[in-house]
């Protein structure tokens, strides 16, 4: 599907601008600032920041499609009978 460009460049520069703050956390855990690096480098764990972000949109996108389609609901009973619907049974505890 195609979007305007106006959405996907203010998605682009939010992705952005979370991935520059996650870099800037990563850095600082390891006790380092953003001069001790180089910029190639910054710019490498950026691009790579932004890539694990919009990995985890699209994961999350399928997961919430499926919620509400009902598809997750018919995997349970597929996967695990009737039983499914409820969700674990702990029938092995023995209280």
């Amino acid at each position: 599907m195609k979007y305007p460009k106006w959405v996907k460049g203010k998605y682009d520069k939010k992705v952005r601008g979370q991935a520059f703050k996650k870099v800037k956390y990563d850095l600082n855990k390891v006790n380092k600032s953003l001069d001790d690096i180089s910029d190639t480098k910054l710019e490498s764990m950026v691009a790579h920041k932004e890539a694990e972000i919009k990995a985890g949109h699209k994961t999350k996108g399928w997961m919430y499609a499926s919620n509400i389609t009902g598809l997750s609901v018919l995997t349970n009973v597929w996967r695990r009978g009737i039983k499914g619907l409820w969700g674990d049974d702990d029938d092995d505890l023995d209280v």
